[in-house]
């Protein structure tokens, strides 16, 4: 199956006066269609630069970028930047972080989607868009009265159905939400997490979910892709986490000890030792080395094994123990 989304080799620096920063290295995600992939990392992983690449919303003098981004077939790097226009928000379509920064403050609802609809589609009337505007706020169950009001008189979860709204404005095939519930309280994101879910299924959407948050993707994912300083670690169905059978990525299963559970046994939480590396001056093998709990010697000055599926984890330990394991 061809992906929807289909990033391969992908690396990034930023141009900075100290010199180039690596944010993403040799990073390959595929999206199919009908499928949601979690994104999960600690913060500075990655994760947003890797949205923002995917959408090409970085400006070309301030990074130094390698590999591709196809979606739907289509090299992103290859449109112009009038090809580009036309085709953002009616192939590909991002929900940003913080919905209330994400919403111009001075504008009404109705007027945000005037916006995108317009610039896309100028021969439609304003009836015909109002109309448009209203079905898309029922779609995320919101009262299409809603329209006429100004972000500021709706709540942080009304807000996010918006932004949410508004990214499938032009019906794309390729959705990425970059944490779509930050801020929010529990239960208006278990809400939100119910709309995301239906609407991908009815609409058959590819979907990129980004979070730091492994509780969040575990209900929501079908596969599960795993980042450290730049670079993906693991891809992993969401069933297989749960499998002690399945080994996983010493960093995976770090994130996941730190997860509260609610039933089970009693047991302790907890964190990761150490701190993520300074992007800088990374280490020359897996940059987790330093924090890890099952590092060999091989780790410190080899580079990950490359990924060869669509589920892999990179990990020279888990190699050596498969290897020790034949033998």
């Amino acid at each position: 199956m061809t992906p929807n989304l289909d990033i391969a080799h992908l690396s990034l620096s930023y141009l900075t006066e100290r010199g180039r920063v690596p944010a993403l290295r040799n990073v390959s995600l595929a999206v199919y269609p009908n499928e949601i992939v979690g994104l999960v990392g600690e913060s500075g992983s990655g994760k947003s630069t890797l949205a923002m690449a995917a959408m090409r919303l970085l400006r070309p003098q301030d990074i130094a970028l390698e590999g591709s981004v196809r979606v739907q077939g289509q090299e992103v790097y290859r449109l112009s930047p009038e090809d580009l226009k036309r085709w953002r928000w009616e192939h590909l379509a991002m929900v940003f972080q913080s919905s209330m920064n994400a919403l111009n403050p001075v504008l009404s609802v109705a007027s945000h989607f005037f916006d995108t609809l317009s610039a896309h589609r100028a021969a439609d009337s304003k009836p015909v868009m109002m109309q448009r505007v209203r079905q898309l706020l029922q779609l995320v169950r919101l009262d299409p009265d809603v329209a006429v009001r100004y972000p500021h008189e709706l709540s942080g979860g009304m807000r996010q159905r918006v932004v949410i709204a508004l990214a499938l404005a032009l019906n794309p095939k390729v959705l990425i939400m970059d944490e779509p519930t930050t801020a929010l309280d529990v239960v208006v994101q278990k809400s939100i997490l119910d709309e995301i879910s239906a609407i991908q299924t009815k609409h058959q959407l590819s979907v990129l979910f980004i979070t730091h948050d492994f509780t969040l993707v575990q209900g929501l994912a079908h596969r599960i892709a795993v980042m450290y300083a730049g670079e993906i670690v693991q891809i992993t169905e969401r069933e297989s986490l749960a499998r002690e059978s399945v080994p996983n990525h010493p960093y995976t299963t770090a994130l996941m000890r730190g997860i509260p559970r609610l039933t089970g046994s009693r047991a302790t939480l907890e964190g990761i030792p150490g701190e993520p590396p300074d992007m800088t001056r990374l280490p020359r093998g897996c940059a987790f080395y330093p924090r890890c709990q099952d590092r060999r010697p091989v780790c410190e000055s080899t580079p990950l094994p490359e990924a060869s599926h669509d589920t892999y984890v990179r990990c020279h330990a888990l190699t050596a123990e498969r290897r020790e394991e034949r033998c």
